[in-house]
């Protein structure tokens, strides 16, 4: 039986503080243990964690860097695009000297027509503002006259009309060709009397530009004159132009007996090209309709050349059947045999073969020469 020993009270006191305090450092040894042993997985790690990557720091690093594909065309303009931009566009410039070429060209042709006797030419000592209200009042009559004319030939027209659908006498070459004229002007008069009588001033901006918009009895004699310079110009540039085109259309049709129908020109603008041949003008949208109705008058019109004696025919006369016939090779000092013999030759080479594919031929044959 073991014996208990009596232990003093401050004995006792004693041994439980060593006791408590014995405790306390085995926790705290015990507590450093899993703090090495098994860290705190929220708890950051001890070790340095690096600096965020600095985007200038590779740069310094690749020194020197990689070679890098040269640029062909500059992100940002150039100095020399933006003083280009600068300058003053060309359509303006362009519409400015028009402009003055236009009071210089109406001048002219207004001087021209006075020497004709055609207008009246102001009073002699008329200040600027009395002459300019004075060839405004001419140029407005001699507009009148001009669509007071086209209504007067009207009725000649009528009348013409009405005697050979009653069985009077033949219709003659002239009167063919005034008709033909007369059925132009009279589609032209009544937008041209709109725009003489709201913008008159735009109308010789029209007779340079787009003569086709005037009656024939309202030109000028200079105004005709460039006109007809102006289709003449279009003309003889064509067979640069279009030279081979219409080479390729006439090589492999027989010479002596060669005809091109028109719809084997699918390309507008070769029709309209052929057309300027012919001293035609016009969008390319409604050139085959033109060229038809041109060739058509032509056909009719060699029928009644082919009764008459060309060499009665003046100069002016012949040049103007050549022209309209696509022959533009005519020299300024060919004489009158030289027109008649080239007029013979055409009224030759369709005799036979009087059809309007046979004409095409003709015109594309002189163009691709």
């Amino acid at each position: 039986m073991i014996r208990s020993r009596a232990i003093c009270p401050r004995r006792a006191i004693f041994l439980a503080h060593n006791a408590r305090n014995a405790h306390a450092s085995a926790v705290i040894i015990l507590s450093r243990r899993c703090l090495q042993t098994q860290p705190d997985k929220g708890t950051p790690p001890k070790s340095p964690i690096p600096p965020p990557n600095n985007p200038q720091k590779p740069l310094v690093k690749l020194s020197p860097g990689p070679i890098k594909p040269p640029k062909t065309a500059p992100a940002t303009p150039q100095p020399a695009s933006s003083s280009a931009r600068l300058s003053p566009p060309p359509v303006q410039t362009v519409s400015r000297v028009s402009i003055k070429q236009l009071q210089e060209t109406t001048a002219k042709d207004i001087a021209d027509a006075e020497s004709h006797g055609i207008l009246t030419p102001p009073p002699e000592g008329a200040g600027w503002a009395k002459s300019t209200l004075h060839k405004a009042i001419q140029i407005a009559k001699f507009y009148f006259r001009g669509v007071k004319l086209v209504y007067a030939r009207g009725k000649m027209a009528r009348a013409i009309k009405k005697r050979v659908a009653n069985a009077g006498p033949p219709l003659e070459r002239w009167e063919h060709r005034m008709i033909h004229i007369q059925k132009g002007d009279e589609k032209k008069l009544v937008p041209f009397v709109f725009i003489a009588i709201i913008l008159e001033e735009v109308i010789p901006l029209i007779a340079i530009w787009f003569p086709q918009m005037l009656p024939s009895t309202c030109i000028l004699p200079s105004q005709r004159d460039r006109i007809r310079q102006g289709y003449m110009d279009a003309a003889l540039a064509v067979p640069t132009t279009w030279g081979s085109a219409f080479a390729s259309l006439t090589r492999p049709v027989d010479t002596a007996s060669g005809e091109i129908p028109l719809n084997a020109m699918r390309d507008r603008n070769l029709v309209k090209a052929f057309g300027s041949l012919m001293h035609l003008s016009g969008p390319a949208l409604t050139a085959r309709r033109r060229v038809q109705k041109h060739l058509t008058f032509i056909q009719t019109d060699d029928a009644f050349l082919a009764k008459e004696d060309i060499h009665g025919l003046t100069t002016q006369e012949l040049r103007q059947a050549l022209w309209e016939r696509g022959i533009n090779n005519i020299s300024p000092t060919s004489n009158h045999a030289e027109h008649v013999q080239q007029l013979s030759w055409w009224l030759k080479s369709v005799d036979k073969h009087d059809t309007i594919a046979r004409r095409i031929y003709l015109v594309a044959l002189q163009a691709s020469r």
